[in-house]
């Protein structure tokens, strides 16, 4: 196998704190895409979204290089409904029978996790731009749940080895399908520990543990993509969402300092003013100041976007940061109780714009995905 036509060919990271030496970032559609629209208010408003998302992510690319970090993107134009040569999305198409239009590879970390030198991609799902675009050399890449998926689409298993729990199931997923597939936020890695969430698997750390028996576990019950609810800039260290505490993490991290985010700013300077107003309008799902007094762009979202959005309401953005190391580490959201935590922790943060991130729900760990670290497998419990 020739390791040159891959971006990516060796992978090594055991926790989110050691030295960051290569991430994978995530990328958008060209704004063209969007030309075939008719209406062009909308029009250019949803241009507008993709040419600024562009922009913040190159200079959150520029600020990661400068600090010597190697950083790999994929394509912007990538996924296989979209033609080579014709890169306009088509109104008049069902998208090969998707209810609406594929979301672009923005946030590699909700499908992937490196754990240890493996990176797991943790859905059945074939359609993602980085597995398309010969980044990840299939070496380095852990595809289990789409083999398996195979296995049950030729009759040969009943179903995954995922247990989705009753709660999991009554939003709306489809049982099946969640028994291949998990969120990879729910993991965090603290050396040989892996802190998993199991309130929406019941048994994701057997089905982790059985695939990579290096690692011990511990579980906390947080629900949803925890890195919107926790994040563990360094050892000794936790920074948590509202709705956590010291006792979430009395036996998962012992003796661990725990900062729990009293008042957090859940939108950017005076954006959030009617917040709490606004998100009836989207149903606490995505926000845009223009959402309020414009009722095609919440109708277009609803009927095409709903794979591009997520749950903003439920985002901490001050958590959901990316250390560059135990004294840097990049966030897009200033907060004071979390600044002084940091300072004080011997840390600098350092603050990127992301605009539009409670459109795409989405912050500084949710765009990037950490595949080389220095360091190597430790116990931080002895």
């Amino acid at each position: 196998m020739d390791s040159k036509k891959y971006k990516i060919n060796e992978v090594n990271a055991w926790n989110g704190w050691d030295p960051l030496k290569q991430v994978v970032l995530g990328n958008v559609f060209d704004p063209e895409i969007f030309e075939n629209i008719g209406d062009h208010k909308l029009r250019d408003l949803l241009q507008q979204i993709l040419y600024e998302t562009y922009e913040d992510l190159m200079g959150i690319k520029k600020t990661l290089e400068d600090l010597g970090v190697d950083v790999i993107q994929p394509p912007r134009n990538t996924l296989n409904y979209l033609k080579d040569n014709d890169n306009v999305f088509d109104l008049d198409s069902n998208m090969s029978g998707m209810a609406g239009f594929p979301k672009p590879c923005l946030m590699p970390r909700d499908d992937f996790i490196t754990l240890g030198n493996r990176i797991l991609y943790t859905t059945h799902l074939r359609d993602s731009a980085i597995t398309q675009n010969s980044i990840f050399n299939p070496k380095s890449l852990d595809t289990m749940f789409q083999e398996e998926w195979e296995q049950y689409q030729s009759g040969k298993i009943p179903h995954g080895p995922l247990k989705p729990t009753e709660s999991f199931m009554q939003k709306g997923m489809e049982w099946n399908d969640a028994t291949f597939e998990f969120w990879a936020p729910a993991v965090h890695r603290v050396g040989n520990r892996l802190i998993i969430d199991q309130e929406d698997w019941s048994n994701l750390d057997e089905v982790l543990l059985e695939r990579y028996p290096e690692f011990t576990s511990a579980n906390v019950t947080v629900g949803g993509h925890t890195d919107g609810s926790m994040n563990l800039p360094k050892p000794g260290l936790v920074i948590c969402a509202p709705w956590m505490g010291p006792k979430d993490f009395k036996d998962t991290l012992p003796g661990w300092d725990v900062l729990r985010i009293e008042h957090p700013n859940y939108m950017q300077g005076e954006n959030f003013e009617n917040w709490f107003e606004d998100k009836k309008i989207t149903n606490g799902k995505w926000w845009h100041p223009e959402a309020k007094s414009n009722p095609e762009l919440v109708k277009f979202v609803e009927d095409w976007l709903t794979n591009w959005v997520g749950f903003a309401e439920e985002s901490v953005f001050e958590v959901n940061m990316l250390s560059v190391n135990e004294e840097v580490i990049l966030s897009m959201n200033y907060q004071k109780e979390v600044h002084t935590a940091l300072k004080k922790h011997g840390i600098e943060p350092i603050y990127c714009r992301f605009r539009h991130r409670n459109f795409w729900d989405g912050g500084l760990h949710c765009l990037t995905l950490d595949t080389v670290r220095d360091g190597g497998i430790q116990d931080y419990f002895k």
